[in-house]
């Protein structure tokens, strides 16, 4: 018992000295234009933003979403099994772009397409899907299991100014679909409940900045 006890304690000495998580560390793709003012935030996150400059912007380009996987997105290996479309993957980044919109146009912005003083420029990529696994998310036993089979998404973003290209704010972030009613799930419903959350999150920024 005794060599058990100091055999925990020095796996969870490890643990602390390697700064290890429950949640792993975002991927980084290259998809942003700067990545070195991005700090640790909640759920394994990274995020910068500058509150004051942000309220300098009254209106906004989206550009249209990319598509950015990383190197371990189990997206790849939907993909090579044939269990993600192109259609699916266009579906999914219109999704995500009129989500953005919206979100803009609800926190009282204009959205444009030409660049000019006042306006900032939105980049969006989605670096990783999770396919929702319908029958497991309907299983109540499933919530035990740390949410397995809700599904979900990754993503890589930036605000920047659409003259002098200065990034004004960025986020590398994963986020878990949800357990919805089962007539509402999907096979990609966990992803777009993740871009639902990121554009709310957006929404919120942008009313503060006002």
């Amino acid at each position: 018992m005794k060599k058990t006890c100091v055999l925990i304690m020095t796996i969870g000495i490890l643990m602390t000295m390697c700064g290890c998580s429950s949640t792993p560390k975002a991927a980084r793709t290259g998809f942003l234009s700067d990545y070195s003012r991005l700090k640790p935030a909640s759920g394994g996150s990274y995020r910068y933003i500058n509150s004051g400059a942000l309220g300098r912007y009254s209106s906004f380009i989206v550009d249209t979403v990319d598509v950015h996987f990383h190197s371990a997105s189990k997206a790849r290996e939907l993909k090579r099994k044939g269990e993600m479309t192109r259609q699916d993957i266009e579906d999914l980044t219109n999704y995500m772009h009129a989500s953005i919109l919206k979100a803009i146009n609800e926190a009282g912005y204009k959205t444009v397409y030409e660049r000019g003083p006042g306006v900032a420029r939105i980049r969006v990529a989605i670096t990783d899907i999770e396919k929702t696994n319908v029958l497991l998310s309907a299983i109540p036993t499933a919530r035990i299991a740390g949410g397995a089979g809700v599904g979900g998404a990754s993503m890589e973003a930036e605000i920047v100014d659409s003259m002098t290209g200065e990034q004004i704010g960025a986020v590398v972030r994963g986020q878990s679909g949800s357990r919805v009613p089962l007539s509402g799930l999907s096979d990609w419903g966990g992803a777009e409940h993740a871009m639902n959350e990121w554009a709310k999150q957006l929404k919120q920024r942008l009313q503060e900045a006002r």
